[in-house]
């Protein structure tokens, strides 16, 4: 069996104490590997730098790129633009230390045997987390993405609702005296 995250592992042992720079493309064949992922396109360029100069070492990872995902408003698929750095340490433990205990997301436990670091599951949760939490286009309704269907019937079913409830009349008059 072929390991389908070798190319997001980076080596670890045998590296000199200095920084250390990798670069990694994540698109649709990356998040195909994982169960129930969100994403379905995206092209995000991942940087990678690895500071051995201390201990813990740093990992520090840049995220740039676009992200496909439904809009909240019109459920059309719309790109989403990401820019973010995230922050990891690698320590090293001693063979018959229980990492498990002490898992801290942001710590990355290493074994005296590990030669390599996988960063396969941590780009994923990286990307996922820097998508917005309201995913909507910059300009509804205006974008060749909007689907201009499920608009107008949003629209209409607000009209509805004012015309068939009086309370919506008295609930205007205060909001255009209040502008």
């Amino acid at each position: 069996m072929s390991d389908v995250f070798k190319e997001y592992k980076i080596p670890f042992a045998g590296l000199r104490r200095e920084t250390h720079e990798f670069d990694f493309v994540l698109d649709e064949s990356f998040f195909a590997n994982f169960e129930n992922t969100l994403i379905r396109k995206c092209q995000v360029q991942v940087h990678v730098a690895l500071d051995k100069t201390q201990e813990p070492a740093v990992l520090e990872v840049d995220l740039d790129g676009t992200v496909w995902s439904d809009c909240d408003k019109c459920t059309a698929s719309i790109p989403i633009a990401i820019h973010q750095s995230f922050t990891l340490f690698v320590k090293n433990t001693p063979a018959d230390t229980d990492s498990e205990a002490d898992d801290v997301e942001e710590i990355i436990y290493l074994a005296k045997d590990d030669n390599e670091i996988n960063l396969s599951q941590h780009l994923y949760e990286f990307v996922h987390l820097s998508i917005p939490v309201h995913v909507i286009c910059d300009n509804p309704g205006k974008t060749d993405y909007c689907d201009q269907d499920i608009l107008q019937r949003l629209e209409g079913d607000t009209n509805n609702e004012e015309s068939s409830d009086p309370r919506w009349a008295a609930l205007n008059k205060l909001k255009d005296k209040l502008n």
